[in-house]
């Protein structure tokens, strides 16, 4: 049987979740469901909005939550992966949990332990303990308004799937994470649609009309209202690497703190929902003006971040297909005279298609890597690369003593989530 004491430290507490098995094979939300009935069903004591999608759910969130909060909603979060400190994947009201609470309830669940051994079940996988820790916090909260909870992977068996939220939203869907949910659009698809529940409203961000059809058909089922943000009425006047403006629908020039293109694509999920919430919450009166609030004042650190001027550096976590090509039509936009690109990505990830969309838009490459086991080698992407003006950086370090010696017009640090957590912390430090 395995034990696990209690711990007294923080930090060697955060080192333990983070060594607890990353995946388990699940075939149901049983195990999810039985842990949340050892502490009387946390997840139905508060409101929330639950958020899937390849990419852009960080920052559907991140601009959801800066429009309730300029309500003065008391607005909690659970988002992942982190990029400052383990804590912020836990956060009320922009603040992450402290240490004192974090460690707590941790020792709260492992209390739980020889029960769930003794009942035949499965202890947690690591996203399994951190998710009920979030669900137990969010239930202690009096003034809680709502929670705004991002799915790990896909959705129809992930362990945040055990909430009635709501509204139901899909950011976007791409091929991503393969080897767990598919290996085709439609497949990823039908995962994350098992996020959407009987009678609960779904905004979906995706375009394309086959898919849609997939996504109307799902909500036919389950009785749900479906929105689709109305392409057509987006009118895009500045894109640059200070903000955005756009109309759409009724909204006139509407400013957006977040960069990119894709970003845009982002906040018209976020005004569906917001016009579906201002529904739900009938008594929070939403207003535009608390719409306008939150798209211009949104922050959200490692997405298309600029973190220096001179010289001109911007990171963004893009790590798949998807993502490295919506970058990259937001850098071939810019049309600045010479780009350069630092490389690093995970290994499982797609890297022959990443490298090959990274060449064909930058006029240099610096290939590097990360300290985490997942970085691949900075030799493998060099060695796949075709551009003529590429490099390798045995260390992130280098890569950073490279580009201030010699520097750019703009400076893009892309490929992982890990990478952009490593050069905040050396370019802030």
């Amino acid at each position: 049987m395995e034990t696990v004491n209690k711990f007294d430290n923080t930090q060697e507490f955060i080192n333990w979740v983070q060594q607890q098995r990353r995946f388990s094979k699940k075939v149901s939300l049983t195990k999810m469901t039985y842990y949340c009935e050892l502490f009387d069903h946390p997840e139905r004591k508060f409101k929330s909005i639950h958020v899937t999608g390849t990419n852009g759910k960080g920052s559907t969130i991140a601009m959801l939550k800066t429009i309730l909060r300029s309500k003065n909603l008391n607005v909690a979060t659970f988002t992942s992966p982190y990029i400052t400190c383990f804590n912020e994947r836990i956060a009320y009201n922009d603040q992450p949990i402290d240490d004192v609470t974090l460690l707590d309830i941790g020792n709260l669940i492992l209390a739980k332990y020889p029960l769930i051994l003794q009942n035949n079940y499965e202890l947690p996988s690591f996203f399994e303990f951190i998710t009920l820790l979030a669900f137990i916090y969010f239930s202690t909260l009096p003034k809680l308004d709502l929670a705004i909870i991002e799915v790990g992977i896909g959705g129809r068996l992930d362990s945040t799937n055990v909430i009635k939220p709501l509204m139901s939203i899909i950011s976007n869907v791409a091929l991503d994470h393969m080897q767990v949910l598919g290996d085709s659009i439609e497949a990823i698809l039908e995962e994350k649609l098992g996020i959407v529940k009987e009678n609960v409203p779904v905004i979906c961000g995706i375009k394309d009309e086959s898919l849609q059809a997939i996504c109307r058909k799902k909500a036919l089922m389950t009785n749900s209202l479906i929105k689709f943000p109305k392409y057509d009425e987006l009118k895009i006047e500045v894109v640059d690497v200070n903000h955005s403006l756009f109309d759409y629908k009724s909204y006139k020039n509407l400013e957006l703190s977040l960069l990119g293109f894709h970003q845009i694509d982002n906040a018209l999920v976020v005004i569906e929902a917001f016009e579906v919430l201002q529904d739900l919450l009938p008594n929070i009166k939403l207003d535009n003006e608390n719409l306008r609030f939150g798209l211009k004042n949104t922050k959200w650190v490692g997405r298309l971040e600029k973190i220096s001027s001179q010289p001109l550096i911007i990171i963004d976590g893009c790590h798949n297909i998807d993502g490295v090509t919506r970058l990259c039509q937001y850098v071939k936009h810019l049309n600045y005279s010479s780009t350069r690109a630092v490389v690093a990505i995970s290994h499982d990830k797609e890297i022959s298609s990443m490298v090959k969309i990274l060449d064909d838009s930058f006029d240099e490459i610096i290939f590097t890597n990360y300290s985490y086991a997942r970085s691949a080698k900075a030799s493998e992407l060099y060695n796949i690369s075709t551009n003529k003006n590429k490099k390798m950086a045995p260390t992130l370090n280098d890569a950073i003593e490279e580009i201030f010696n010699n520097p750019k017009d703009i400076t893009f640090f892309i490929g992982s989530l890990y990478l952009v957590s490593e050069v905040r912390k050396i370019l802030k430090g």
